[in-house]
């Protein structure tokens, strides 16, 4: 086996996958800027066609926390909070990712705008448990544990940096 083969055994026999590191890069830094362009379009829909999450919050939500996303939709006050966090959270997480800055910090908030989401509707009508925002949090945890934003990212030259280096906690927010 050389060096840029990756080789697994799934059932007695055995796959080899050649060039195995030069593909997991490119394939990370497409996977980014496609999560990246999918936030700020949706932000910007948003934005640009007066949205709120009333109609959501309303008349979408599902499950055990029905009442409270309900309330919440209903609550101008609460709208008044959740629309603008939606929107420009939305186009600021899109923004980190497609020019890998503060990636992980990015995918965290990106994961936890899914989370509620997924939570709005809790169960997912198609699947007991399984649905797009599971999913999606899956690729922004796989994102961060590649430190994506390394790659052709801001992320990179900011870890260079004397001030960046002398703060090892910046590492968890920053690739």
């Amino acid at each position: 086996m050389t060096e840029n083969t990756y080789s697994i055994t799934i059932g007695g026999r055995k796959w080899e996958f050649k060039h195995v590191a030069a593909i997991v890069p490119a394939f990370t830094l497409l996977l980014r800027l496609s999560m990246g362009w999918i936030f700020i379009w949706s932000g910007f829909d948003k934005l640009i066609t007066d949205w709120s999450a009333s109609g959501f919050l309303v008349n979408a939500t599902s499950g055990p926390l029905k009442d409270l996303f309900v309330r919440m939709g209903e609550n101008q006050t609460a709208l008044d909070v959740v629309d603008p966090l939606v929107v420009w959270g939305q186009i600021l997480i899109g923004f980190s990712l497609v020019l890998g800055i503060f990636t992980r910090f990015g995918l965290l908030m990106a994961a936890t705008q899914m989370f509620l989401f997924y939570l709005a509707q809790l169960w997912p009508a198609n699947n007991p448990f399984m649905d797009d925002h599971i999913i999606y949090i899956a690729v922004f945890a796989l994102l961060g544990a590649l430190g994506a934003g390394r790659i052709l990212g801001l992320d990179a030259v900011i870890e260079k940096i004397q001030p960046v280096k002398k703060v090892p906690q910046l590492q968890y927010a920053l690739g």
